[in-house]
Protein backbone atom coordinates (compact mmCIF):
# COMPACT_ATOMS: atom_id res chain seq x y z
CA UNK A 1 0.00 0.00 0.00
CA UNK A 2 0.91 3.46 -0.75
CA UNK A 3 1.77 5.74 2.01
CA UNK A 4 -0.04 8.86 1.53
CA UNK A 5 1.68 11.74 0.56
CA UNK A 6 1.67 14.94 3.08
CA UNK A 7 -0.44 18.18 2.18
CA UNK A 8 2.73 20.07 2.39
CA UNK A 9 4.38 18.36 -0.84
CA UNK A 10 0.74 19.16 -2.68
CA UNK A 11 1.44 22.78 -1.26
CA UNK A 12 5.00 22.62 -2.53
CA UNK A 13 3.78 21.09 -6.38
CA UNK A 14 1.59 24.43 -6.26
CA UNK A 15 4.09 27.10 -4.90
CA UNK A 16 6.87 26.26 -7.26
CA UNK A 17 4.62 27.37 -10.08
CA UNK A 18 4.21 30.75 -8.70
CA UNK A 19 7.17 33.70 -9.13
CA UNK A 20 9.80 33.68 -5.74
CA UNK A 21 10.83 31.01 -3.30
CA UNK A 22 7.98 28.59 -2.66
CA UNK A 23 8.42 28.37 0.98
CA UNK A 24 8.58 31.83 1.60
CA UNK A 25 5.03 32.65 -0.27
CA UNK A 26 3.72 29.21 1.51
CA UNK A 27 4.98 31.10 5.01
CA UNK A 28 3.55 34.06 4.15
CA UNK A 29 0.20 32.40 2.86
CA UNK A 30 -0.10 30.57 6.42
CA UNK A 31 0.71 33.76 8.76
CA UNK A 32 -2.47 35.33 6.93
CA UNK A 33 -4.66 32.24 7.47
CA UNK A 34 -3.25 31.91 11.14
CA UNK A 35 -3.63 35.39 11.83
CA UNK A 36 -7.00 35.64 10.25
CA UNK A 37 -8.55 32.80 12.39
CA UNK A 38 -6.83 34.31 15.19
CA UNK A 39 -8.73 37.70 14.84
CA UNK A 40 -12.19 36.24 14.38
CA UNK A 41 -12.37 33.07 15.93
CA UNK A 42 -9.66 33.14 19.70
CA UNK A 43 -8.97 36.61 20.53
CA UNK A 44 -10.95 35.56 24.11
CA UNK A 45 -9.50 32.46 24.01
CA UNK A 46 -8.02 31.63 27.54
CA UNK A 47 -4.97 30.30 25.78
CA UNK A 48 -4.55 32.76 23.37
CA UNK A 49 -4.73 35.68 25.94
CA UNK A 50 -1.47 33.88 27.94
CA UNK A 51 0.33 33.05 24.45
CA UNK A 52 -0.10 37.19 23.88
CA UNK A 53 1.22 38.17 27.37
CA UNK A 54 3.91 36.51 27.22
CA UNK A 55 4.96 37.79 23.59
CA UNK A 56 4.23 40.62 24.92
CA UNK A 57 2.24 40.97 21.89
CA UNK A 58 3.44 40.12 18.21
CA UNK A 59 6.48 40.83 16.87
CA UNK A 60 6.96 44.10 14.70
CA UNK A 61 6.15 42.11 11.36
CA UNK A 62 2.84 40.21 12.64
CA UNK A 63 1.87 43.39 14.19
CA UNK A 64 1.47 45.80 11.24
CA UNK A 65 0.57 42.33 9.49
CA UNK A 66 -2.69 42.71 12.11
CA UNK A 67 -3.67 46.12 11.48
CA UNK A 68 -4.17 44.65 7.12
CA UNK A 69 -7.66 43.42 8.57
CA UNK A 70 -9.66 45.92 8.55
CA UNK A 71 -12.46 44.59 9.79
CA UNK A 72 -10.58 42.85 12.72
CA UNK A 73 -10.12 46.00 14.87
CA UNK A 74 -12.09 45.26 18.34
CA UNK A 75 -10.02 41.80 17.94
CA UNK A 76 -6.51 44.00 17.67
CA UNK A 77 -7.44 46.06 20.53
CA UNK A 78 -8.43 43.15 22.72
CA UNK A 79 -4.92 41.00 21.81
CA UNK A 80 -2.90 44.49 22.42
CA UNK A 81 -5.49 45.29 26.09
CA UNK A 82 -3.69 41.96 26.94
CA UNK A 83 -0.44 42.52 26.57
CA UNK A 84 -0.05 46.25 27.49
CA UNK A 85 -1.73 44.89 30.93
CA UNK A 86 0.63 42.29 31.30
CA UNK A 87 3.63 44.89 30.76
CA UNK A 88 1.74 47.34 33.22
CA UNK A 89 1.49 44.68 35.64
CA UNK A 90 5.47 43.60 35.54
CA UNK A 91 6.30 47.17 35.43
CA UNK A 92 4.15 47.35 38.70
CA UNK A 93 5.80 44.18 40.00
CA UNK A 94 9.14 44.68 39.50
CA UNK A 95 9.22 48.12 40.62
CA UNK A 96 12.66 49.06 39.05
CA UNK A 97 11.91 52.72 39.16
CA UNK A 98 13.29 52.64 43.20
CA UNK A 99 16.09 50.79 42.78
CA UNK A 100 19.58 52.98 43.05
CA UNK A 101 21.14 54.20 39.82
CA UNK A 102 24.14 52.72 40.34
CA UNK A 103 22.61 49.17 40.91
CA UNK A 104 20.98 49.79 37.75
CA UNK A 105 24.52 50.83 36.18
CA UNK A 106 25.97 47.75 37.86
CA UNK A 107 23.43 44.54 37.11
CA UNK A 108 21.77 46.30 34.50
CA UNK A 109 17.75 47.05 34.68
CA UNK A 110 15.65 44.34 36.51
CA UNK A 111 12.74 46.04 34.34
CA UNK A 112 14.38 45.12 31.38
CA UNK A 113 15.14 42.23 31.84
CA UNK A 114 11.00 41.23 33.16
CA UNK A 115 9.96 42.92 29.93
CA UNK A 116 11.50 40.63 27.61
CA UNK A 117 9.41 38.32 26.20
CA UNK A 118 8.56 34.99 27.91
CA UNK A 119 7.12 33.28 25.20
CA UNK A 120 7.60 33.28 21.50
CA UNK A 121 5.20 35.65 18.92
CA UNK A 122 2.28 33.42 17.94
CA UNK A 123 2.32 33.78 14.13
CA UNK A 124 6.55 33.26 14.20
CA UNK A 125 6.00 30.37 15.99
CA UNK A 126 2.82 28.66 12.84
CA UNK A 127 5.47 30.16 10.57
CA UNK A 128 8.58 28.11 12.24
CA UNK A 129 6.23 24.80 12.07
CA UNK A 130 5.72 24.67 8.71
CA UNK A 131 8.91 26.01 7.72
CA UNK A 132 10.02 22.84 9.10
CA UNK A 133 7.22 20.80 6.95
CA UNK A 134 8.01 22.14 4.00
CA UNK A 135 11.75 22.20 4.38
CA UNK A 136 11.37 18.55 5.70
CA UNK A 137 9.27 17.42 3.16
CA UNK A 138 11.21 18.83 -0.06
CA UNK A 139 14.51 16.73 1.17
CA UNK A 140 12.18 13.71 1.49
CA UNK A 141 10.76 13.84 -1.62
CA UNK A 142 13.08 15.73 -3.76
CA UNK A 143 14.01 11.97 -5.93
CA UNK A 144 10.07 12.44 -6.91
CA UNK A 145 9.66 13.33 -10.62
CA UNK A 146 6.98 15.62 -10.11
CA UNK A 147 8.38 17.43 -7.04
CA UNK A 148 11.57 18.04 -8.74
CA UNK A 149 10.72 18.82 -11.93
CA UNK A 150 8.57 21.37 -9.99
CA UNK A 151 11.41 22.72 -8.52
CA UNK A 152 13.52 22.62 -11.51
CA UNK A 153 11.16 24.59 -13.10
CA UNK A 154 10.17 27.21 -10.33
CA UNK A 155 12.53 30.54 -10.09
CA UNK A 156 14.12 28.22 -7.11
CA UNK A 157 14.70 28.62 -2.84
CA UNK A 158 15.79 31.23 -1.21
CA UNK A 159 19.04 30.57 0.54
CA UNK A 160 17.97 30.66 3.63
CA UNK A 161 15.23 28.10 3.01
CA UNK A 162 17.87 26.02 0.91
CA UNK A 163 20.10 26.36 3.68
CA UNK A 164 17.71 24.36 5.48
CA UNK A 165 16.55 22.08 3.62
CA UNK A 166 20.07 21.04 2.73
CA UNK A 167 20.21 20.07 6.28
CA UNK A 168 16.65 18.18 6.24
CA UNK A 169 17.73 15.72 3.32
CA UNK A 170 20.36 12.57 2.59
CA UNK A 171 20.05 13.91 -1.44
CA UNK A 172 21.75 17.19 -1.01
CA UNK A 173 23.92 16.70 -4.10
CA UNK A 174 20.44 16.27 -6.13
CA UNK A 175 18.99 19.62 -4.23
CA UNK A 176 22.04 21.65 -4.98
CA UNK A 177 22.40 21.13 -8.61
CA UNK A 178 19.01 21.83 -9.50
CA UNK A 179 19.49 25.18 -7.01
CA UNK A 180 22.45 26.40 -8.18
CA UNK A 181 21.51 25.77 -11.82
CA UNK A 182 18.80 28.86 -10.82
CA UNK A 183 21.14 30.59 -9.22
CA UNK A 184 23.52 30.71 -12.46
CA UNK A 185 20.45 31.69 -14.53
CA UNK A 186 19.60 34.72 -12.27
CA UNK A 187 23.39 35.76 -12.33
CA UNK A 188 23.21 35.46 -16.36
CA UNK A 189 20.31 38.32 -15.80
CA UNK A 190 21.89 40.22 -13.00
CA UNK A 191 25.37 40.61 -15.14
CA UNK A 192 22.96 41.84 -18.10
CA UNK A 193 20.67 44.09 -16.57
CA UNK A 194 24.38 45.79 -15.32
CA UNK A 195 25.82 45.65 -19.06
CA UNK A 196 22.50 47.45 -20.07
CA UNK A 197 23.09 49.92 -17.78
CA UNK A 198 26.19 51.18 -19.04
CA UNK A 199 25.86 54.47 -20.96
CA UNK A 200 27.48 52.50 -23.81
CA UNK A 201 24.32 50.10 -24.09
CA UNK A 202 21.82 52.36 -23.25
CA UNK A 203 20.05 52.37 -26.48
CA UNK A 204 19.22 48.29 -25.75
CA UNK A 205 15.86 47.79 -24.74
CA UNK A 206 15.28 46.31 -21.12
CA UNK A 207 13.94 43.22 -20.87
CA UNK A 208 13.33 40.10 -18.20
CA UNK A 209 16.59 41.25 -16.46
CA UNK A 210 15.09 44.69 -15.45
CA UNK A 211 14.13 43.00 -12.11
CA UNK A 212 16.69 40.99 -11.24
CA UNK A 213 17.84 43.45 -8.88
CA UNK A 214 14.85 42.69 -6.84
CA UNK A 215 14.83 38.98 -7.36
CA UNK A 216 18.07 38.95 -6.37
CA UNK A 217 17.27 40.33 -3.28
CA UNK A 218 14.37 38.08 -2.43
CA UNK A 219 17.08 34.72 -3.76
CA UNK A 220 19.64 36.18 -1.20
CA UNK A 221 17.53 37.34 1.61
CA UNK A 222 13.99 35.91 1.68
CA UNK A 223 10.58 37.15 0.00
CA UNK A 224 9.54 40.61 2.15
CA UNK A 225 7.93 39.71 5.73
CA UNK A 226 9.15 36.27 5.69
CA UNK A 227 12.39 36.57 8.31
CA UNK A 228 12.17 38.58 11.72
CA UNK A 229 12.41 38.51 15.24
CA UNK A 230 11.78 34.68 15.05
CA UNK A 231 15.46 34.30 13.07
CA UNK A 232 17.16 36.56 15.63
Amino acid sequence: MTTPKPFSYYDLLEAFARPGCAICNLLLRDAERFLDSLLYEYVTDPDTNRAVRAGRGFCNAHSWQLTQYRGGVLGIAILFDAALDEVITVSDQTQAARAPLSRLRSNGSPLSRALEPTGPCLACEVMAKSEHDYTETLGRYIDDEALETAYGQSEGLCLPHFRQALRETAQQERLAAIQVGHWRRLKGELEEFIRKNDFNFADEAMGAEGDSWLRTIARMSGERGVFGRRNT
